[in-house]
């Protein structure tokens, strides 16, 4: 019995001295401990800066390339899309377009991450000549949430697209 609470003191002792190296090894370092120009401050934070995974899809002999007109964004501001499409057949084409725009919310109240919904979508089509491009310029007429990781995707086709998919995640930070 004399061993036991030795043992059980033993195992205690290996126990904090274990959690106490993980967390010495496993902490960031001075994290966004940064003064001047790279500091991070609510005003940086707030801002949304989007990327384009893929910026160009390729379906049916056209070229199509998205992007968008700030390279970061506020809360509240609606994004203008820039989309080129240009025909590199020898023939003039009807082109479908699909973008649209997802969110899901960054503040999980579960376990699991939130789904993403649709909040905004258009559908277009251009008519293109042989070899011309086309510059359409779309404006969003949802808001820039402060609260979500939005999304664009586009697709080429007139149905609903065949699994091309262009994203441009765009992720808030509080």
């Amino acid at each position: 019995m004399r061993n036991l609470g030795k043992n059980t003191l033993s195992m205690l002792a290996i126990a904090a001295l274990t959690m106490v190296a993980g967390l010495a090894v496993l902490a960031p370092q001075y994290a966004d401990a940064a003064d001047g120009e790279g500091a991070k401050t609510t005003e940086t934070l707030r801002k949304v800066t989007p990327e384009i995974a893929v910026p160009t899809l390729k379906e049916d002999g056209c070229t199509i390339t998205i992007k968008t007109d700030k390279e970061s964004y506020a809360s509240g501001e609606k994004p203008i899309l820039t989309i080129v499409i240009t025909n590199n057949t020898d023939k003039s084409i009807d082109k479908g377009i699909n973008v649209s725009m997802s969110g899901r919310d960054l503040e999980s109240r579960s376990r699991m991450p939130a789904m993403a919904r649709v909040l905004w979508k258009d559908s277009r089509t251009v008519t293109l000549a042989a070899g011309e491009s086309k510059t359409l310029t779309i404006e969003t007429d949802t808001k820039v949430s402060d609260s979500q990781a939005i999304s664009f995707h586009l697709g080429g086709n007139k149905d609903g697209g065949n699994g091309d998919v262009v994203e441009k995640p765009i992720s808030i930070e509080n």
